[in-house]
This record gives structure tokens, sequence and C-alpha cells, in this order.
């Protein structure tokens, strides 16, 4: 059940407003907003990148970068943008670790950790620019990163990211990993 406080942040947050987040939000409330996202069980990387984006209304671009670039140990990074978002994740990884870790960023952006976390000074802004090309960086706001972030917000955020790995489900119900998940 919802707490008092994180329903009201979380109603805050659908229209607009920015008050402090809660603590920690429970397994609970993450799913419901989960399920609030209304993202299709066999979903995939871009259904789930355009749906965030109508949702947030703001433009969500995901870049696969060197993982050079990702330093200090983070495989992906959130740089938000005047007009958009950009998430930018180690490209010298699997197809499920980078969904993962777009899900992870995204989950930050769901959650609303932006409102208290600091910009990440590991970032190589010049290597930012080189990587991705037609980076602009006049555009940047803020640059998030593992470093951006509380314990709390991070945990949030891999429980959430995790949740949402563990809600796809293949369109084809003959497929084994389909019928292994439908089992939980």
């Amino acid at each position: 059940m919802w707490s008092v406080s994180s329903a009201m942040w979380w109603r805050s947050r659908v229209r607009g407003a920015h008050p402090a987040p809660p603590a920690r939000r429970s397994g609970r409330e993450l799913r419901r907003i989960l399920a609030d996202l209304d993202v299709p069980q066999s979903w995939d990387r871009d259904q789930l990148v355009r749906r965030v984006s109508e949702r947030r209304g703001r433009r969500l671009h995901v870049v696969p970068v060197p993982g050079r670039l990702v330093r200090a140990g983070h495989f992906g990074l959130w740089v938000a943008r005047t007009d958009d978002d950009v998430v930018l994740y180690a490209s010298e990884t699997s197809d499920q670790h980078a969904t993962h870790i777009i899900c992870h960023e995204i989950a930050h952006m769901t959650l609303g950790h932006d409102r208290t976390a600091r910009d990440d000074d590991t970032v190589d802004r010049d290597s930012l620019r080189r990587a991705v090309p037609g980076f602009d960086e006049s555009g940047v706001r803020r640059v998030f990163g593992r470093s951006s972030y509380s314990a709390d917000q991070e945990y949030e955020a891999e429980l959430f990211a995790t949740f949402v790995m563990a809600s796809r489900r293949s369109a084809d119900p003959e497929d084994a990993r389909s019928r292994f998940l439908d089992t939980f």
C-alpha cells in the first residue's frame, strides 16, 4: 500500500510539481509506479523508450558510447538537456545488460531523482562531444552518473530496473522464457 507521502509525491510528479521524494520507496510502491507507466508486456527497448518519452513529455534518446567515456565504474549516464534527455550506455556489453542499464537510467528519470542529485564530475565532457556526433553541450543542464545519487536512490533505480526487465514477456506464448516467467 502506498504511504500518504509517496502517493502525494507521485501525484505531484504526474502534475509536474517537484517536492522532495520520500526516503526509500518499497518494492510495492515501485511496482505501482511501473504499472502507471502502462508499458506493454511484450515491450522492446524502442517501445519502452517511446513510452517513457510520452509519459514525461520529453524526447529521450539512447546512445551507445565507448566504455572509456563512461568512467569510474559507470555503465550508463543520463544527460538532461534543455529540450530532451539522453541516456548513454557502454557499447561493449551484452544486449541484455545494455537494456538493464537503460532501464536503470529511466528509473532515475521516472522516480524524480534529478531533483536532489548533483552533477557527476567524473564525465569527460570533451570525450562526450567526440563520442556523440552532433552533441551540443550548450543545451546540457546536468549530467547524472552513479556519483550523482544517494545510496537509497541507486537502490530504488536498480530495483525499478529489475522490475521493468522482469515485466517483459514475449509476444510468442510458446517462447520458453515467457512460459518460465509466467509461472511466477
